[in-house]
């Protein structure tokens, strides 16, 4: 990943260092957010090992992400290990 995208990539893990209770993000809220343009967004979050991507949804069919970090800290006990199972995140 060049300088740029690494850039980009961090200020993405500021995003969501700074959400709590809600840190479940589609790839439009991030990019309204970060105001960083879609298609980076989009590459950096789908390829990065640092972002996970969970198997709900929201009503629209967008897919939902958060940091790998994030889910680790806040994520329910349960839905750890359901992902276990799973062999996902969630």
């Amino acid at each position: 990943m060049d300088k740029i995208l690494e850039d980009k990539k961090r200020i993405i893990l500021e995003f969501f260092e700074t959400q709590d209770q809600d840190y479940w993000k589609t790839l439009e809220e991030i990019t309204n957010s970060t105001k960083i343009d879609s298609a980076s967004v989009a590459a950096i979050v789908t390829s990065s090992g640092d972002f996970v991507r969970s198997s709900y949804r929201v009503k629209q069919g967008e897919p939902l992400y958060t940091s790998r970090e994030l889910f680790r800290d806040k994520a329910p006990l349960v839905d750890k290990v359901i992902g276990a199972f799973k062999n996902r995140i969630d």
